[in-house]
């Protein structure tokens, strides 16, 4: 074997290595919304996530999620398809597990609030909203709670009374 062989398969190694790295919530709670208007980071969260997770966590559900956001970087409607329904089942057996989680239950809100309705994936939007807006006044993480206000504050979803009651989360 060549020594260029050997240093390719080397650094081959050594980038499996890097991707096979653990990422931990915090630095997916960061990603994510980067990966909704961002292909290339898209690829990377889905690619960190793919396969690391149990079906059952939070880290579960963002890989829902992600996996539902690669539809938007294929052409191929076979393979759209595919990644929405893949990431549907994730992030609905890992709120399946966590029925109380207001993390889990604002992902699915802000997923279904932005998908088109032809997909059918709209029917949770008015319980997931009304079990955020009655659990976020409790929820102990201060930037989760004042960036699941903001995100609720802009959404179309929310009147003119829930949108005041929000305000004092922003901050």
């Amino acid at each position: 074997m060549s020594k260029a062989v050997l240093v390719y398969c080397l650094l081959l190694l050594a980038s499996f290595s890097v991707f096979a790295q653990d990422i931990t919530l915090n630095e997916v709670r960061k990603k994510y919304p980067l990966a909704t208007k961002n292909d290339s980071i898209c690829t990377e969260l889905y690619n960190a996530l793919n396969g690391k997770t149990d079906g059952t966590d939070i880290l579960s559900g963002y890989a829902g999620g992600v996996t539902m956001l690669m539809a938007k970087s294929t052409a191929n409607p076979f393979s759209k398809m595919e990644y929405f329904k893949t990431g549907k089942k994730l992030l609905e057996d890992a709120i399946s597990h966590n029925k109380n989680d207001i993390e889990l239950r604002f992902l699915r809100f802000a997923i279904q609030d932005n998908l088109p309705a032809m997909l059918g994936y709209n029917e949770n939007l008015e319980e997931d909203k009304s079990y955020i807006l009655k659990y976020l006044p409790m929820l102990d993480k201060l930037e989760l709670r004042k960036a699941i206000a903001k995100y609720l504050v802009k959404s179309e979803r929310t009147n003119e009374k829930e949108k005041a009651s929000l305000k004092k989360y922003e901050n």
